[in-house]
């Protein structure tokens, strides 16, 4: 490891490729101390979504008014998608901006046990996203009462790997349709191995579906390379596409026996010709269904076009050394005040947010907002997230979070904020 003082984090700072990129954001002034570490919920937001904003506002609704959808507003969302799927290994057609990351989800699990018939089980771990596991057992129910999720048991931590290779074994595999995950759990922030898994729920015969909600815009990921059949993402999280943006879809092209279970007359393929009996769209766009929301999913493209310019690998080069010296110092500092390291070491197997346990987080999480000026969340029931988008993070950062997470402790921030709940915490 680096030197771990602050002239180590400054030292890093001066040579940082990426540092540029902070200031394409928006930073208070009014609160110029502020250290955001919940990119991992929600992305700052852009400062070209400022001004492209006011121009969908005024100009283009408040001038063209309905002109606008033959000024571009039809295609956004393939539009939009093909710049997703440059992120995501994918080929033009097969990413499009679609609902909210739930509806998507089912939309893909349906999908998926309808193109694999007499096969009755969903696998999952118990570090997915808890409303994907909702949507999961909702699509189960709705492809009839034999079919079930089964949640594969983690050690809380890293991933069930062996368990889920036992589950497509051949003993179980030949029920197995459908294996959904998330590609970085929500939770501890452990990566899964997306080819590799891929691979072994192909072998089984069953159909992959990954989350990629946590990985987008930090992970390198090649949906391509690794022959994913559907896949799903929020767009709200390290793409800073705006609070309840909407979430992108990826159907492989090869894949057509995959049809949209909620079809609807902008998924056809004459959505203007308003016949009863149009077909679906070509590619991943026969999984949109109504009128998109153009207010939210225009504003998508500034964030994923930042991702671009930056690059995936200099964003994942970053984003492992900013967590590897927070670990360090996490295990420096606040180890002995009773912090533990919730999440992988091998950055390899972690994604762009750390979790540390304590038993009083979610105290620790609201001393750290309200009296630290430091924006983290926690999960219950003992997990304190620090998420470190590396556009807009700096090594000082990560520096002056430990110090001030130190700080809260021993001046009883606990004490003075135990009890509090948030509506968000």
């Amino acid at each position: 490891m680096t030197d771990l003082t602050p002239a180590g984090a400054a030292a890093l700072d001066a040579v940082d490729p990426l540092a540029g990129f902070r200031e394409a954001f928006v930073h208070d002034d009014a609160d110029p101390d502020l250290i955001y570490l919940d990119g991992n919920s929600l992305g700052r937001l852009p400062m070209a979504s400022v001004g492209l904003a006011e121009d969908v506002l005024r100009r283009q609704w408040g001038q063209r008014l309905i002109r606008s959808w033959n000024e571009g507003w039809f295609e956004v969302p393939r539009l939009i998608g093909d710049r997703i799927a440059e992120l995501v290994g994918a080929g033009p057609g097969e990413v499009v901006l679609a609902d909210a990351t739930s509806v998507v989800l089912y939309k893909a699990a349906v999908a998926a046990l309808k193109a694999r018939p007499g096969r009755t089980r969903i696998l999952t771990d118990d570090l997915n996203f808890p409303s994907d596991v909702q949507v999961l057992r909702a699509a189960a129910q709705a492809a009839g009462p034999d079919h079930e999720v089964v949640i594969l048991e983690s050690d809380g931590l890293h991933g069930p790997v062996d368990g889920l290779s036992e589950a497509l074994g051949a003993d179980g595999g030949a029920d197995v349709a459908l294996v959904s995950l998330s590609h970085v759990a929500y939770g501890s922030g452990w990566c899964w191995d997306l080819a590799k898994t891929t691979r072994a729920a192909h072998e089984a015969g069953a159909l992959m579906l990954w989350d990629l909600s946590h990985s987008v815009g930090v992970v390198p990921t090649d949906l391509g390379a690794a022959d994913v059949d559907l896949a799903v993402g929020c767009t709200y999280k390290y793409l800073n596409g705006g609070p309840g943006s909407p979430a992108f879809l990826y159907v492989n092209a090869d894949r057509t026996d995959l049809q949209n279970p909620v079809r609807g007359w902008y998924g056809s393929d004459d959505p203007m010709g308003f016949g009863f009996d149009a077909g679906p769209a070509a590619g991943a766009s026969r999984f949109l269904t109504g009128t998109p929301p153009i207010l939210s999913t225009v504003l998508v493209e500034p964030g994923v076009d930042l991702i671009l310019e930056a690059g995936i690998d200099r964003l994942r080069a970053k984003s492992v050394a900013l967590t590897e010296r927070f670990v360090a110092l996490v295990d420096l500092h606040l180890a002995p005040l009773g912090f533990g390291v919730r999440s992988p070491r091998d950055p390899a197997q972690r994604g762009s947010h750390v979790s540390l346990c304590h038993d009083a987080a979610q105290a620790v999480s609201q001393a750290l907002v309200n009296e630290a000026r430091v924006i983290t969340d926690s999960r219950p029931p003992d997990l304190i997230r620090f998420g470190f988008a590396p556009l807009y993070i700096g090594f000082a950062d990560v520096d002056e979070a430990v110090r001030r997470t130190a700080e809260v402790v021993e001046s009883g921030g606990i004490d003075r904020w135990r009890g509090v709940q948030p509506v968000v915490p």
